[in-house]
């Protein structure tokens, strides 16, 4: 189970790169963050992120 210091690392990571770095342009992509696999997906009102090979999925809203 990912603590919440990691989850943090992760929402983090999100808020400052997915929209602003070309890498994460499309709508679904996989990215390893801080060892942890994530697959994304982009919505018009927030990101859909499914962390590492747990069930935790994370949502955060777009700026």
């Amino acid at each position: 189970m990912l603590t919440q210091i990691e989850l943090n690392a992760i929402a983090d990571f999100a808020i400052n790169n997915f929209d602003y770095d070309a890498k994460y342009e499309d709508d679904q992509f996989a990215v390893t963050i801080e060892g942890v696999r994530c697959y994304c997906e982009r919505y018009n009102t927030h990101f859909r992120i499914e962390v590492g090979h747990e069930d935790n999925v994370v949502e955060l809203p777009r700026h």
